[in-house]
């Protein structure tokens, strides 16, 4: 199933030097602190060097959103794990 947001991906593929204006023109500044929040969740739990409820505790979020983050990083396919576990976060 071809979804609308791959479109977006699509654009943001083909215009990287754009992508910072791109991301101001289709998101508002609270959904992109959110992913910028998720983006910490993220680091943090691929570090594995703090608990999901330190975690929530330092990023002062649920612990909800530390567990959606965590379930999100257990259905990764094996080379976006690599990748992530080899990022320079």
């Amino acid at each position: 199933m071809h979804m609308k947001y791959q479109n977006f991906y699509k654009l943001c593929q083909e215009h990287p030097e754009h992508i910072q204006e791109l991301f101001n023109l289709f998101f508002t500044h609270e959904e992109l602190e959110m992913l910028g929040a998720r983006y910490e969740i993220i680091k943090l739990l691929t570090k594995q060097e703090l608990t999901q409820r330190e975690i929530a505790h330092k990023q002062k979020v649920s612990i909800a959103q530390i567990t959606r983050g965590s379930n999100a990083l257990k259905i990764l396919s094996p080379k976006l794990k690599k990748i992530l576990s080899q990022f320079s976060w």
